[in-house]
């Protein structure tokens, strides 16, 4: 969305990552973009990236952005050095928020949008890590408020825990997200109780992506 807008992989640049939907809105800080993907390959796709270029109708360069891309799964290096990534592993669906786009983009304007998602291809084997449970969404006159539960299930601490909620429509496309944080260490075994900012850009879905610094 909005209906018309091409939207193309730039060749070569994507490997086993694909767009299934996007939405490209006016936020209240300018234009913003959100992503679903999907993992078709056989590999995880490790600490990747989103980028986005939108052109007009003559092909011209209007604005570029480029965001992380969210993982609900945790993998540990098999090099002996035992760190952790975060990867989307096959068959994984995986979100993106782009918004800090120039305000001053006509949507109209824009025709054409062209993606690309690198990422590092490593030896990883899946480990427990953080999780989200009992995921609520409450309906307010202002909008949508998520709760919920963060659990850490590593073997050590978190710093700065935070999670992501992306809100869909009911095939999937993400409308609008938000993101909680916490300034404190959540230890192994504990959990964390989040609530969310208001969202104005309510869906009938949602999906949920947590985030942390060992």
């Amino acid at each position: 969305m909005p209906e018309g807008l091409e939207v193309s992989a730039l060749p070569g640049g994507n490997g086993v990552l694909e767009v299934t939907a996007l939405t490209l809105r006016r936020g209240t800080q300018g234009t913003e973009v959100y992503a679903a993907l999907a993992n078709r390959g056989s590999i995880p796709a490790c600490s990747a990236g989103f980028a986005v270029e939108l052109f007009d109708r003559d092909g011209k360069s209007l604005a570029a952005g480029i965001g992380g891309l969210f993982s609900h799964r945790f993998y540990q290096l098999t090099d002996g050095t035992d760190a952790i990534a975060g990867c989307i592993g096959p068959g994984d669906r995986t979100m993106a928020a782009i918004t800090d786009l120039p305000p001053d983009i006509t949507l109209e304007d824009v025709r054409h949008l062209v993606y690309r998602c690198p990422y590092f291809a490593l030896d990883v084997e899946p480990v427990e890590g953080l999780e989200i449970d009992a995921l609520m969404r409450a309906v307010s006159a202002d909008g949508i408020i998520y709760t919920g539960m963060l659990h850490n299930r590593f073997e050590g601490p978190i710093r700065d825990p935070s999670v992501t909620v992306f809100s869909l429509t009911a095939g999937g496309r993400p409308v609008g997200s938000t993101t909680v944080r916490a300034s404190m260490e959540l230890q192994p075994g504990a959990s964390w109780s989040f609530e969310t900012k208001v969202l104005d850009t309510g869906g009938a879905e949602q999906a949920a992506f947590p985030a942390g610094s060992l």
